[in-house]
């Protein structure tokens, strides 16, 4: 790609929102699925370049804080997953109706991120293998202070209970990162849903948004890879 391709505000149409990352899932799927939810008119500039070559690229962006993901539209420009989440809820008014609700998607979003880091511990470990993928899920030998994955598919269960959405029973973004991590788990390890009915049903109807059913079930939507090609599970389907 030229690096025309990654030139910031200034040589961007007014209306059109930039958001840029690997080209992975990785971190910034929520945010794909908020732009998709919200019918905003956005450019998905996913980078082809080795990390060496952006690291001495991004610098020249013009972000206060270079990194990846990036996003910029006519209020802001901006870098760091969770921010860019945050302001697409914002926007969209997803973020929460009480100070109560906000802190709730707020300590969502981090369980989110301890969840994903987790599950990225293993994924990109080295010496992976089947063994250690079983003990990751049965949450035994160097896994086990964290527990089984059905222990966190339970606590993400008890707080849905009989609601269709996590945050004061109203979508917000939170539901957009839990769809992510829950999407990104049951393809990895499969299997890990079969007892949560109730995770099931949010899976469903959040596929089925405006916007979002559309993006899943179209062309530029890819399940993998989830991971960037370092990882040793997630980066290609059948690896």
């Amino acid at each position: 790609m030229s690096s025309e391709l990654y030139l910031a505000k200034d040589n961007m149409a007014s209306n059109v929102a930039v958001i840029g990352y690997w080209d992975i899932r990785g971190l910034v799927e929520p945010a794909r699925l908020l732009l998709e939810y919200g019918g905003i008119n956005y450019e998905d500039r996913r980078i082809q370049m080795t990390k060496e070559k952006w690291l001495s690229y991004k610098h020249g962006l013009g972000y206060d804080f270079p990194n990846l993901p990036f996003y910029q539209d006519d209020e802001v420009k901006i870098t760091q997953s969770k921010a860019i989440i945050r302001h697409l809820g914002r926007k969209l008014d997803l973020y929460g109706n009480t100070i109560a609700g906000k802190a709730e998607i707020d300590m969502l979003l981090d369980v989110v991120a301890d969840f994903t880091s987790m599950m990225t511990g293993v994924c990109y470990r080295q010496d992976f293998s089947d063994k250690i993928k079983a003990e990751w899920i049965a949450g035994e030998g160097a896994f086990a202070m964290w527990g089984p994955l059905s222990s966190r598919m339970a606590g993400l269960q008890n707080k849905l209970g009989g609601n269709d959405w996590f945050v004061e029973n109203k979508l917000s973004i939170a539901d957009f990162a839990i769809w992510e991590l829950i999407d990104t788990t049951r393809i990895l390890f499969e299997g890990c849903m079969d007892n949560f009915e109730g995770l099931q049903g949010f899976m469903d109807r959040f596929s089925q948004l405006k916007g979002v059913g559309d993006y899943l079930n179209g062309p530029r939507y890819r399940p993998f890879p989830i991971w960037s090609v370092r990882a040793k599970y997630g980066y290609l389907k059948n690896q």
